[in-house]
């Protein structure tokens, strides 16, 4: 069951704070050390102080990146940089961007909150793995904020629309703002207050599983804090703030959804041989070769696009040790039979990311968890070009390049209570902190 409600949201005052593009940032987890220290400097408000601040050798228990953060955030609202909505509601959220120039699509969806239920429930369906060690460290900011700074982002399925529609329609007639990115992304959010509309959605959405496709560490922090604050708070009402998480959620039956690949690209492997991998290769997958030249990287990348297209397995191959560009295609019944006799349910069979990690990572080339799991290692890149680069330049030995993940295997595994393995999803673009702020005050009371 799905259980939505509305919000009374911080979030940035236009009057101090004009420009969005100045302070919103991506989510904390795809923002390199680099790209942390420019977003310090680019604004004093901007919400890295928050979701991302800087560590320094004389932190202490009592002061630190978390503690920091929460100081802001009070300052801010005494000094209005930060306002309060003052009714409840859920915030419409459409995002303009391209994956191509010239052509422009936009992804329609909305924040509210969503009342907390453990995974076994089954209402909430995760889809990837992931490290206690980041847990750790976002609850100790979650507890030292008391917010949910940024939303777990989640899909569901509601192919007729009626959920958008009915947001849509009862939306303000006034953005609360619009703004472009450096990117290019055009943002529009409006509010939705009127409460037979809030009603309507929400009997819409409690019949429909929610698939979390970006924030699961998000998500099971917040179920983590819950539980501690159920301990402090044993009289606590059903309807506490830490009973419930920001979301945003989307229609998986829209057109506006996109999933990137995620290549692999490897160092330190020591003395592989490309000939012997690819000769070892022939049991799982029938393999063609393309000169290494740009009329056969253009035929190469062509045919990989091609069996994503029809849904097979495919998976490219480049080393600077081989002179020829590699495309391995699928045997179809000797790659299940393998992923059949070390374990792998059936339904994770036909994901190129599931083929790639078991069968050519780990058996093929014999690589250990520990060496897959050190980003000394392995690098994860979305655009096939500039991972090529990366490879042909000599920054890594080897690139693996697959096919994007597609939605209805994500709704298939999450479906069977399954967990791909690191790094199968991309979802483009991300849903960037600073758009809304759920403040957690534990003496507060959330509208149902």
């Amino acid at each position: 069951m799905a259980e939505i409600a509305p919000f009374r949201g911080f979030r940035y005052n236009l009057e101090r704070i004009p420009d969005l593009s100045e302070v919103v940032i991506p989510p904390y987890d795809v923002i390199s050390k680099r790209e942390q220290e420019l977003f310090h400097l680019k604004h004093p408000y901007n919400m890295i102080r928050l979701e991302l601040g800087e560590s320094t050798s004389d932190d202490s228990e009592q002061n630190n990146a978390h503690t920091r953060a929460a100081c802001y955030m009070q300052e801010w609202l005494k000094e209005k940089i930060f306002i309060r909505d003052d009714q409840p509601a859920i915030y419409y959220y459409e995002l303009e961007y391209s994956l191509r120039p010239q052509t422009r699509q936009t992804r329609y969806g909305f924040l509210c909150l969503l009342r907390l239920e453990d995974f076994a429930g089954g209402g909430v369906r995760p889809h990837e793995r992931t490290f206690q060690a980041i847990k750790d460290e976002r609850l100790r900011l979650m507890l030292a904020c008391q917010a949910n700074l940024s939303p777990v982002f989640a899909l569901y399925s509601d192919p007729a629309q009626l959920v958008d529609h009915h947001l849509r329609g009862g939306r303000e007639p006034d953005e609360l703002f619009s703004f472009k990115d450096e990117n290019g992304m055009i943002h529009r959010m409006w509010r939705v207050k009127n409460l037979t509309i809030l009603q309507q959605v929400r009997s819409l959405m409690l019949d429909k599983a929610i698939f979390i496709a970006d924030g699961h560490h998000r998500y099971e922090t917040a179920l983590n804090y819950r539980n501690i604050q159920r301990e402090r708070f044993k009289n606590g009402k059903p309807q506490a703030p830490y009973e419930y998480v920001m979301i945003y959620l989307s229609n998986m039956n829209q057109g506006g959804l996109t999933i990137l690949p995620t290549h692999r690209l490897l160092r330190n492997i020591n003395s592989w041989e490309p000939q012997l991998f690819l000769k070892q290769a022939q049991a799982f997958f029938e393999i063609v070769s393309y000169k290494a030249d740009e009329g056969g990287q253009r035929a190469w990348r062509s045919k990989l696009d091609e069996a994503g297209s029809r849904n097979n397995t495919a998976i490219g191959f480049y080393s600077r040790k081989v002179s020829s560009f590699y495309l391995l295609q699928a045997r179809r019944e000797a790659v299940s039979t393998h992923l059949a006799q070390v374990g792998i349910p059936e339904v994770l069979h036909d994901l190129d990311v599931v083929v790639l990690d078991t069968i050519v990572l780990r058996h093929l080339l014999g690589l250990s968890e520990a060496l897959l799991a050190d980003e000394n290692n392995i690098n994860f890149k979305h655009d096939l070009l500039d991972a090529l680069l990366n490879v042909q330049s000599g920054d890594y030995e080897v690139g693996f390049f697959i096919n994007p993940t597609r939605i209805e295997q994500v709704q298939n595994v999450a479906t069977a209570g399954l967990i791909m393995p690191h790094k199968s999803t991309y979802f483009y673009p991300k849903v960037g902190s600073g758009l809304v702020i759920n403040p957690l005050y534990p003496n507060e009371e959330i509208l149902s």
